[in-house]
């Protein structure tokens, strides 16, 4: 199966409809099916439009094609979203169908940046109009999979094999066009597991007051079983929406442990029983990476649900523009934004850390002086404990764990904090008090 631009070709001899409908998901399209439904199909057809070339091979099965309008240039653009196929009286019984969960990644060989194989993130000029937009996606054989109100970016899902980085450069010349960008990817930073004695040896309990104040935290997602189940105000998993969060590596529940106040880093001796509510998004997958798209999915759902404070344990040296714009317009919206300054002592800049609307955040060591393996830098506005006994390793066991990620955690949990007790600080009073409470 193949869609080029808003056209289907299928080419199928004897093959399981599920297996032919998988193909959709990298499409953008969620499939929803009775697991008993898997038909043998066999079709040939080309560059049909992609409602009529579903209909064709569904059309002894009970299914339903649901759209949604998504704003367009001078108008809607119809966007398919989801497929449902289903037993007459039994809808009940559908799943959805199992989606990859690890990122397509290719690299830039000018800078080594990381981005989604065949997507584009691309706005438009003011009065680019919808049929001019539509003529566009046809040139590129692109599809529209999403989109981001808050700041206007279009995802579009590009031909197999597109050379992402050549249209880009070919495109911002194109007169409608005001930005385009690789949907760059970003990995989680791996902590550094120490020598230091571990004195956590399983999920402490959660007693005492919840904040008023929320902390999202965009991660790995979060585990069954930590005790924290009191503390959850929403949970997204921007992988499989719909789905419950999980988290098989383990970083984004050390960075709810720490955020949440439960697990202090070492040095930490206040008996605060102070604990943030939490709203942890699952937006990395399987090997650890994320993309700008779904971390614009995360922020907007962290704002929906009422977070105040956003804690970001990740990044990279690519400087996105539409990323920048996104975490521009939340901090504009209220949201306080931290990040980890990366495990790495470059000195060079690491985003999202390093963004003008981001508090960077680097690490200190159980003697109250700067890890030695910290980042440093101008864009570093702050220095936090970044040494931990976690009851859940990364990707192993349990046990003390180092790095800017426990850092900037912890100090999205001493804003929370604050900001509970004093709702209407602004943020340079925040900051001053943060620094007060964190560095030597």
């Amino acid at each position: 199966m193949r869609i080029f631009a808003d056209k289907l070709s299928l080419q199928a001899d004897q093959v399981p409809l599920q297996d032919v409908l998988k193909n959709l998901s990298d499409h953008g399209i969620r499939v929803r099916i009775d697991p008993l439904i898997n038909p043998l199909v066999s079709a040939s057809f080309k560059n049909r439009k992609v409602q009529e070339g579903l209909r064709s091979i569904l059309k002894s099965l009970n299914h339903v094609l649901l759209w949604e309008s998504i704003p367009g240039p001078e108008g809607a653009l119809p966007l398919l979203v989801e497929i449902q196929i289903f037993r007459s009286g039994k809808k009940e019984k559908m799943q959805p169908l199992e989606q990859g969960s690890i990122l397509s990644l290719d690299t830039d060989s000018k800078d080594g940046s990381f981005f989604v194989k065949n997507e584009l993130l691309v706005k438009l000029k003011a009065g680019f109009g919808l049929a001019e937009f539509q003529k566009f996606l046809t040139q590129i054989g692109g599809r529209v999979n999403d989109y981001y109100a808050a700041t206007r970016v279009y995802r579009i899902r590009l031909p197999d094999d597109t050379d992402v980085t050549a249209l880009v450069e070919r495109i911002l010349k194109h007169p409608g066009i005001a930005g385009a960008e690789p949907n760059y990817a970003y990995p989680v930073f791996k902590p550094y597991q120490n020598s230091l004695p571990p004195d956590v040896s399983k999920f402490p309990q959660v007693s005492g007051s919840q904040g008023t104040v929320p902390v999202a935290i965009i991660d790995t997602g979060l585990m069954a079983g930590t005790g924290l189940e009191r503390l959850i105000l929403a949970t997204l998993d921007t992988l499989q929406p719909g789905n419950p969060i999980s988290d098989i590596q383990g970083h984004g529940t050390q960075m709810a442990l720490i955020a949440s106040g439960v697990v202090k880093p070492f040095g930490i001796t206040d008996d605060s029983t102070h604990h943030a509510a939490l709203i942890p998004i699952r937006a990395f997958d399987d090997n650890g990476f994320t993309s700008g798209f779904w971390l614009m999915q995360g922020i907007e759902f962290a704002i929906r649900n009422g977070a105040r404070v956003l804690s970001l344990s990740w990044g990279a040296e690519t400087r996105s523009g539409f990323l920048e714009g996104a975490f521009t317009d939340a901090a504009s919206r209220g949201l306080i934004i931290v990040a980890s300054a990366g495990n790495e002592p470059t000195g060079r800049p690491v985003y999202p850390a390093a963004y003008p609307s981001v508090i960077g955040v680097g690490a200190l060591g159980p003697d109250g002086k700067i890890w030695k393996q910290s980042n440093f830098g101008s864009f570093v506005s702050l220095y936090a404990p970044g040494f931990a006994s976690l009851p859940v390793g990364y990707k192993g066991e349990p046990g003390s764990y180092a790095g800017t990620s426990i850092a900037a955690a912890f100090a999205a949990n001493r804003i929370a904090e604050y900001v509970s007790k004093h709702p209407d600080a602004g943020i340079q009073e925040i900051f001053n008090t943060l620094r007060s409470k964190t560095e030597p």
